[in-house]
């Protein structure tokens, strides 16, 4: 039975590679998020919902938050910040925005003990210095079922000038992250954000491609999953219902919108005439509307026959 919560998809990588900006890019820049994805913070876990919000402390007690108080929220104390909003993308999934996994003012443990709650991963490497041996080494801690569900990006594409030395890093990140991740994709995060409603400049970005892949990802997920326990009798999940007061203009929906519509359309197979045995098509004309084509049968099993029997019929044209 498939699943019936949102798939989460969690967006890591390491200390400023990128990880806020795809936040925005993915649930459209807002004043709050400004906050809500701001340095220093544990894992904040983003739902679709009126806007509210709550800390999970490490002692399994969820404790009410106001947004403006973010700052004061404790490292040493909290599991997770638990966030809602409404957003496009959160209409299909949940968002876990980890902390650098490189931050050297903040212990592994921060993001470590909320990684097992992902259902796939959004990675971020700076295409400077893209895919570092720091990555591949926490990336290979994670369970490897989680690969197929994964994506890995190469940010901050913009800042690689020439072409030649773009194909050069492209090249080696994918020699070096076979198997590692479903696809990997070449981006530029800022120009994402700059596209506004220009769908071209949001395809030239790279987004589009990205938009396509994780929206392919969470249905996959939603598809080949498992209920939550004690939820088999739920029906599987499917996208909040769309509130055209405060969402459906942004990129990353319209794509989405774009891409349901194509996995809603019936696919017809049209099936070749099954030919039986002993029968062969013989082409002795080209076919015409009228005509059709030609099907010739051969037969040996009549003994009044002296060789055999040719019975040529013609399919009505279509």
């Amino acid at each position: 039975m498939p699943m019936t919560r949102k798939p989460r998809i969690a967006i890591m990588g390491e200390f400023s590679s990128g990880k806020s900006t795809l936040c925005n890019v993915l649930m459209g820049a807002r004043p709050l998020l400004e906050k809500v994805t701001a340095t220093q913070l544990p894992p904040v876990w983003l739902s679709y919902g009126p806007d509210d919000a709550y800390t999970m402390g490490l002692d399994g007690v969820a404790y009410d938050l106001d947004l403006a108080d973010l700052e004061q929220v404790s490292l040493e104390t909290t599991e997770h910040v638990r966030v809602f909003m409404k957003s496009d993308i959160l209409r299909y999934c949940d968002l876990i925005d980890m902390p650098g996994i490189s931050d050297p003012s903040m212990s592994p443990e921060v993001w470590e003990r909320m990684a097992h709650l992902a259902d796939g991963v959004l990675w971020c490497t700076h295409a400077t210095q893209a895919w570092r041996q720091s990555e591949s080494g926490v990336w290979n801690g994670f369970p490897q079922e989680m690969r197929r569900n994964s994506l890995l990006l190469i940010t901050r594409f913009d800042k690689i000038v020439s072409d030649k030395d773009k194909t050069k890093v492209v090249k080696r990140v994918v020699q070096e992250v076979e198997g590692l991740f479903a696809e990997v994709f070449p981006v530029s995060l800022l120009k994402a954000m700059q596209a506004g409603d220009d769908a071209e400049k949001w395809k030239d970005s790279g987004a589009e491609a990205l938009a396509t892949a994780l929206f392919e990802i969470i249905h996959r997920l939603i598809d080949e999953g498992a209920p939550e326990a004690g939820d088999a009798d739920k029906p599987t999940i499917s996208p909040d219902a769309y509130d055209a007061t405060e969402i459906g203009q942004s990129q990353i929906a319209q794509s989405f919108e774009r891409l349901t519509k194509i996995r809603s359309t019936p696919v017809f197979k049209v099936l070749p005439r099954r030919v039986a045995a002993g029968e062969r098509l013989l082409r002795t004309e080209r076919p015409t509307g009228d005509t059709g084509p030609a099907v010739v049968s051969f037969s040996d099993n009549d003994a009044e026959e002296e060789d055999a029997l040719i019975a040529l019929t013609r399919t009505p044209g279509r």
